[in-house]
């Protein structure tokens, strides 16, 4: 029973009766620790691993990849104690803060290894925790259990699944070790085979748009597939017709008895060594043709000769064009359609921004996808270890990536100043001095008001323009004319 009397049941109330377990299931369709809810299977593991490794090498999927994990790479991360912490609790969060600079490699790279949950789907990291003493490698010496690594384990290496008899829970992650050295393998297997079963408890599963939750959640590249496919076919084809438009195809006229389907053998011969000299002129193994001057007696018309076909007329369709729009597809599938932006046009800026904030959302939610991992998996975790009890936990967040034009920035500044609208407090001092690059300061540490700089003679009264009832303020001049119309700023 809760001990917040606010929270007690009424002393009139009915309670009714009923049963607090499951009764349903996800539905997931598991078999022999394999996952099969994808219908395609070419969107089935392992065959899609296959699959991703040869869509990445696709320039468009490549840049469209690079773009979300540049942005996500360059986001700074935090710890942010619970709403009215105590000492005890922003201690703790410190300590968070620490163990994420306490790793075998950096957080950064462990959030780069991260970002592959996007094309494969999903991503497992086996959490490493140790001692921390500097015996163990660790920095700090204070005993706590801290984190040694948060190793990935290699998607093409995850070979099943392992769910509870009813299917609503995953137990553990089956990993093969096969196509590992001999001396690794026997150092991982201990004689068990030649996988290894890693129980929930000891990795951190980060998923991409998962449903019913599966494990393998949704690859990013799902989408752009079909696109791809066409976009990978047209380009063939259009490489295959430049080749032929600018080398010709070989054209060898001779008589038809060596075609005859019952010709000599020796006058076959004489047919296969022309096909054989087209198909060498064909790959570039052969630069040159040596055939017999040889003329007819009656037509007086030489009895071999070579001609190169050439491509003649114009295309009914526009090749570049469909291989750009499929280009634009596959961006668009990705959330990247920004980069695919080209030329002067004045529409670029309003389409470029609108563009340019759907992808910052879909990042966020990305990043989002990431903390919900850690701050509901691996902090609890580690907390527990250390035999803390708190019910509010820190959190990992992560900073702005989509920052605004410091004209922007400094304008929203500006105005938000100017009508006193929001406390000038250390939160906001530290928030203005981190988007201009000038080392933040101690949350407690107050301000220094006299060292403003627009305090003193000559202190800014942009503000007064809302003093009088009909809002005129300062902006007339003594003359009476009113510049303020005149500023494009104030344009509605």
């Amino acid at each position: 029973m809760s001990e917040d009397s606010n929270l007690k049941p009424d002393s009139d109330a009915v309670i009714p009766r009923i049963k607090l377990s499951e009764y349903g299931t996800t539905g997931l369709r598991v078999s022999n620790k394999q996952i099969y809810e994808e219908a395609n299977r070419l969107f089935q593991y392992p065959q899609f691993i296959k699959v991703v490794n040869e869509m990445k090498n696709d320039a468009t999927v490549a840049s469209c990849l690079l773009a979300g994990k540049t942005l996500i790479g360059r986001v700074d991360w935090s710890v942010q104690p619970p709403v009215g912490a105590t000492d005890v609790q922003k201690q703790r969060a410190k300590f968070i803060e620490s163990c994420m600079n306490d790793m075998d490699h950096t957080w950064g790279s462990f959030i780069t290894e991260v970002t592959s949950y996007l094309e494969y789907g999903f991503d497992v990291h086996e959490k490493v925790f140790r001692r921390r003493l500097r015996s163990n490698g660790s920095r700090y010496n204070d005993g706590l259990v801290g984190w040694k690594k948060l190793a990935q384990r290699n998607q093409n290496t995850i070979t099943g699944w392992k769910f509870s008899e009813d299917g609503r829970e995953l137990l553990s992650v089956e990993q093969s070790v096969a196509n590992l050295s001999s001396s690794v393998k026997l150092a991982l297997s201990k004689g068990i085979g030649s996988t290894v079963e890693i129980p929930k408890s000891k990795f951190l599963l980060f998923t991409c748009d998962s449903t019913n939750e599966n494990p393998e959640g949704r690859s990013i590249l799902k989408g752009a597939y079909t696109s791809y496919k066409k976009l990978q076919l047209l380009q063939d084809q259009m490489m295959i017709g430049v080749a032929r438009d600018l080398g010709g195809v070989p054209c060898f006229g001779i008589p038809p008895r060596y075609l005859d389907p019952n010709a000599s053998a020796e006058d076959k011969a004489v047919a296969d060594s022309f096909r054989q000299i087209g198909e060498n002129l064909n790959t570039g193994a052969q630069s040159s043709v040596v055939m017999p001057l040889m003329y007819d007696p009656e037509t007086k018309q030489p009895v071999f000769k070579m001609d190169l076909l050439e491509s003649k007329g114009g295309k009914a369709y526009d090749v570049p064009a469909i291989c750009k729009q499929l280009q634009d597809d596959i961006a668009a599938a990705m959330s990247c359609s920004i980069l695919r932006l080209t030329g002067n046009s004045p529409d670029n800026y309003s389409i470029g921004t609108g563009r340019t904030n759907l992808m910052a959302l879909h990042l966020a939610y990305r990043l989002k996808e990431i903390t919900d991992v850690i701050n509901n998996d691996l902090i609890p975790q580690t907390f527990a270890l250390n035999g803390w009890t708190d019910e509010q936990l820190p959190k990992v967040v992560f900073g702005d990536f989509d920052r605004p034009a410091m004209e922007e920035f400094s304008k929203m500044l500006q105005r938000v100043a100017s009508v006193g609208l929001v406390e000038f407090d250390r939160p906001v001092a530290n928030m203005v001095r981190e988007y201009i690059g000038v080392p933040v300061k101690e949350e407690d540490e107050e301000i220094d008001k006299e060292s403003l700089t627009n305090q003193g003679n000559s202190p800014s009264k942009s503000g007064q323009g809302f003093a009088s009832p009909s809002g005129e303020g300062t902006r007339k001049t003594p003359s009476g004319r009113d510049n303020s119309s005149t500023n494009v700023e104030n344009a509605s």
